[in-house]
């Protein structure tokens, strides 16, 4: 059995379907886990098949998949990456445009699907069993009907493949055909064949392994994979894989909850003993406190740090950055030292951290407002007015921000480090500062109701710290939106 040494992927497609981000970040570079589809890809190429050289089809965003492709070259080194402009007339005709650069079987993928533990190794067994074959596409059993009417089906005699139905409203069996195929040289024979469809008005690639296998003489058999099959066609597609990804690796995860202090040692034991066993790591970042609240926080074996600010209140952001440095988590929590907050609701900050990058809290469910704490009217219709602020000004990115000031909120390591550079704002504006960039570099950001209590030691809210906190916040948000752009992919 010859060796698979070349790789195809098609990477080239606008993905209307998931405006406005494929506006700014092509889908094959949407990343799962920490690393793109584009790159997941070439790695299932590499890894299984040992494949020396893959064709990078581009052409959407074109300048972003290159760079790409530069980073996958240095992590994948022995394998040869070279990129080819599409022709802009569907699959079959990037695919046939490479016809002078291969004569030998290739395999092809489509650069936004994406395979979770798949055993792509299939194909390699198929090969051997029908050595002679024109090619082999991937195929999935799946009880959703609607996922094969969104793709193709196949009818199959033993593993033979009869013929394809592209998109089929009455789907002829439970088979949902993959963006994995195995082509011989015959491929760009039968693409020549082929005549375009009426309703496109180009050459389907369905349409050609349809006639490949019913008039080739080796014929097109199915590679039955088993894995999850993600066609990433829309941002819920998106959010559904990186959801599953995260679900099912997320007891290895290691959560930090971060703390910073200044002089709160008449509520800082209680946060710490309330939190305690519910986290890998406790970090408490303290200002400088001249009471007790530091040892108050070594009595009960966290990691504590002091932050060199003198006592300075008006330096919370640059406080809190310290702390995630010194935190270990690939989940990042902060929360308020004045007990304002409970352990009950970090379980649902967790639960929409998995298909998303930051969960915030809000305050602004009356009923999981504990009776005399300080949010009074005036406070909650600031926050609500900036949050809204937020959502007009990247009406583009979908956010829904009713609270800008939560002092409650989780977001994942890899996330926050993407974001780093742009964070600059030193006091408690740092929060909004963060929910902007994380959202301004297409990422998600999700707000859910949380229980708040009477702080202790609270401050009351006055008519001038509400002039000036508006006006703070109102002038980072110009600041982010015409100053440093909107159209910003993290990195």
């Amino acid at each position: 059995m010859k060796k698979i040494r070349i790789g195809v992927i098609a990477a080239a497609g606008k993905g209307t379907r998931a405006y406005p981000r494929t506006s700014f970040i092509p889908k094959p570079l949407f990343v799962i886990e920490g690393k793109t589809i584009l790159h997941r890809n070439v790695e299932l190429m590499a890894k299984t098949f040992g494949i020396e050289k893959v064709y990078v089809l581009v052409g959407h965003l074109k300048e972003q998949i290159k760079a790409e492709v530069e980073h996958i070259r240095l992590a994948l080194p022995k394998v040869v990456i070279e990129t080819v402009l599409w022709t802009e007339k569907g699959l079959a005709s990037d695919v046939a445009s490479l016809e002078k650069m291969i004569h030998e079987p290739f395999l092809t993928i489509l650069g936004d699907e994406f395979y979770y533990r798949s055993n792509h190794e299939m194909f390699l067994k198929v090969l051997k069993k029908h050595p002679k074959m024109s090619a082999s596409i991937g195929i999935v059993k799946t009880s959703l009907l609607s996922r094969i009417r969104k793709n193709y089906s196949v009818v199959l005699e033993d593993d033979k493949i009869l013929n394809l139905v592209e998109k089929p409203e009455n789907p002829p069996n439970e088979l949902l055909g993959l963006g994995s195929y195995y082509f011989t040289p015959e491929y760009f024979e039968f693409f020549k064949k082929t005549p375009a469809s009426p309703k496109s008005g180009v050459i389907e690639i369905t349409d050609v392994i349809d006639k490949m296998a019913k008039e080739t003489s080796g014929g097109v058999y199915a590679t039955t994979l088993n894995c999850e099959y993600f066609n990433i066609n829309s941002m819920q597609d998106y959010y559904h894989a990186v959801y599953e990804v995260r679900n099912d690796l997320f007891s290895k995860f290691k959560t930090s909850l971060i703390i910073p202090t200044n002089h709160n040692e008449r509520s800082i034991t209680d946060v710490i003993v309330d939190f305690k066993d519910k986290f890998n790591e406790i970090i408490v970042i303290d200002n400088e406190s001249t009471d007790e609240t530091l040892s108050l926080a070594k009595k009960e074996k966290v990691k504590t740090y002091t932050f060199p600010g003198d006592g300075d209140p008006s330096l919370l952001g640059e406080q809190v950055r310290r702390g995630i440095e010194y935190a270990t988590g690939d989940i990042l929590v902060v929360v308020s030292p004045d007990g304002s907050f409970r352990s009950k609701d970090f379980p649902k900050l967790l639960e929409y951290m998995k298909d998303s990058d930051m969960v915030i809290g809000t305050r602004t469910t009356r009923q999981m407002i504990e009776q005399g704490s300080n949010l009074k009217p005036l406070y909650r219709l600031v926050n609500l007015l900036m949050g809204k602020l937020v959502e007009v000004f990247w009406w583009g990115q979908e956010p829904r921000f009713t609270d800008v000031d939560c002092q409650f909120f989780s977001v994942w390591r890899e996330s926050y480090d993407r974001v780093k550079p742009q964070l600059v704002v030193e006091d408690r504006k740092f929060i909004v500062e963060m929910m902007i960039d994380i959202v301004r570099s297409h990422m998600r950001c999700i707000e859910i109701p949380v229980s708040y209590f009477k702080p202790v030691g609270q401050v009351e809210y006055r008519l001038r710290d509400m002039i000036s906190d508006s006006f703070q916040i109102l002038k980072l948000i110009l600041s982010k939106k015409f100053f440093l752009g909107e159209s910003r992919d993290g990195e």
